[in-house]
């Protein structure tokens, strides 16, 4: 056997601990919830020991790769994208006097996605999608008559809004960025747009999507954004 015929293998035993569990969860075609070998069997399945293939456990969790239950055993994660979360939200804030910058490279990033997609949407939404999404907006303007306005309906808005595209990774991607604004929002100086207005910009976006018109529905998506960049647009640099 020649040199050449031993690259393949010796490129396997480069690997990381964590990358051949993944590799191993590839190569079994297991699905997000199906059980893993517990760790000795791991460990002699990829000839590595059990304390390497514990600290690689832990390593995979937090990527939500693997999910450990107590007493029960490993198990293929949901595999979100809770760590691209994590790391946007780290990075927004450890920019430091850049932070607003990067939040409005982020929401820029956002806008565009969504300012395309809205265009998709009145050609597919069914109308049951629409009567919940006239009810959130409900539950939006209710809230917004107390001067507050709860995360979770606006949330569930755009989850419901691109539903019947039928791309869930669309939908993990807007809601990662969705939730990397919430999480570092309480650090942005001024005011944010009134609760009145936000509920009024959903309501017009969910009024265009109903009429099936595809020009209203980019021009009210385009209108609720400049609402949010004007936010964040007037904060001086820190």
């Amino acid at each position: 056997m020649t040199s050449s015929d031993w690259a393949p293998y010796g490129a396997v035993l480069q690997r990381s601990v964590p990358d051949r569990i993944k590799q191993y969860i590839l190569d079994q075609h297991l699905e997000s919830g199906a059980e893993l070998p517990s760790e000795s069997e791991l460990a002699s399945q990829l000839g590595i020991s059990r304390n390497a293939v514990r600290e690689a456990i832990k390593i995979l969790q937090t990527l939500d790769i693997v999910e450990t239950r107590h007493g029960q055993g490993t198990f293929v994660g949901k595999l979100s994208l809770n760590a691209l979360v994590d790391g946007l939200a780290f990075r927004v804030l450890f920019d430091g006097e850049e932070h607003l910058r990067t939040l409005r490279e982020l929401l820029e990033i956002r806008q565009v996605l969504e300012c395309g997609l809205i265009q998709r949407v009145p050609r597919t939404i069914p109308a049951e999608h629409i009567t919940e999404l006239y009810q959130l907006v409900e539950a939006m303007e209710t809230q917004a008559e107390q001067n507050a306005l709860s995360p979770q309906e606006d949330r569930a808005f755009h989850d419901v809004l691109y539903r019947s595209l039928d791309n869930k990774l669309l939908i993990q991607i807007l809601q990662a960025f969705w939730d990397v604004f919430q999480r570092v929002r309480q650090t942005l100086p001024g005011i944010p747009p009134h609760p009145q207005i936000t509920a009024q910009a959903h309501r017009r976006i969910v009024d265009a999507v109903a009429a099936r018109d595809v020009h209203a529905a980019a021009a009210a998506m385009q209108e609720h954004f400049r609402g949010i960049s004007n936010w964040v647009l007037e904060n001086p640099q820190e």
